[in-house]
């Protein structure tokens, strides 16, 4: 008999990042499926509008407005999310910071706030999450880079934080298997994708261009990573996709 896809009808999703790009595409893609969907970003203007749409779509969504890179205030967030939605099924945790900031001459602030958000904030998201995910299996998906498999060479900081992320993904999942715990852990290492953080990305190198500009070739769009995450937690429960590297067909590296 074959494995059957999962349904995520009725799910309940934690998805951080959610007030732009890649995570608000991922939280209306969820919404779509039928998941109800807790809304963790800075922005409490776009986290109200988007909670609106949703709504307004027939489907379910909790905007709470958090400054992940206040670890207090992060875990506080997480609980909220959980009792609102009365429990968590899956975990998108799409924040991120990308800044050209190099090791010989980048600004401390650049470096910490990457750490700060890229990995210490999606770390204390995941463990705040684990214990409200259910006894069988929820699904944990990390939105990480193309840069945490290959070194850009004005991006040397960032890309650390995402060969964090890309190890954090793997030691979580090793963790889980080893407690036989049955959540899978998956993620998705875009290479560009026109967002304000492929933006953020070009002017903190005093690029006045935006990202679409910079680089001069269509870009990768966010709901086709909305798509991919999709595709990963519908998979069979038996299946796990670690990850999925993904670039637009003109990005040569």
């Amino acid at each position: 008999m074959p494995n059957l896809p999962v349904s995520l009808q009725g799910k309940k999703a934690l998805v951080t990042g959610a007030s732009s790009g890649i995570g608000q595409a991922i939280a209306m893609a969820l919404s779509r499926e039928g998941s109800a969907v807790a809304l963790l970003a800075r922005r409490e203007e776009r986290l109200s509008a988007l909670s609106d749409a949703i709504g307004a779509a027939g489907g379910i969504a909790y905007g709470i407005p958090v400054d992940l890179s206040r670890t207090d205030l992060a875990q506080d967030a997480v609980h909220m999310a959980a009792s609102s939605l009365d429990g968590l099924d899956i975990v998108i945790n799409a924040a991120g910071v990308a800044r050209q900031a190099k090791l010989t001459d980048g600004l401390i602030e650049d470096w910490k706030t990457m750490l700060e958000v890229n990995v210490l904030a999606l770390s204390i998201v995941t463990c705040e999450a684990l214990p409200y995910l259910p006894a069988d299996g929820g699904h944990i998906v990390n939105i990480s880079s193309m840069s945490g498999h290959r070194v850009p060479g004005k991006g040397g900081f960032y890309a650390a934080t995402k060969f964090a992320v890309r190890a954090l993904t793997e030691g979580l999942r090793q963790e889980l298997r080893g407690a036989g715990n049955l959540t899978r852990v998956s993620s998705i290492s875009p290479g560009f994708v026109d967002t304000e953080l492929l933006d953020e990305y070009f002017n903190s190198a005093g690029d006045s261009k935006a990202g679409y500009e910079a680089i001069g070739y269509p870009l990768l769009q966010p709901e086709e990573i909305a798509d991919l995450v999709i595709h990963q937690l519908k998979m069979p429960a038996t299946a796990e996709v670690t990850d999925i590297l993904v670039r637009p067909t003109a990005q040569a590296t």
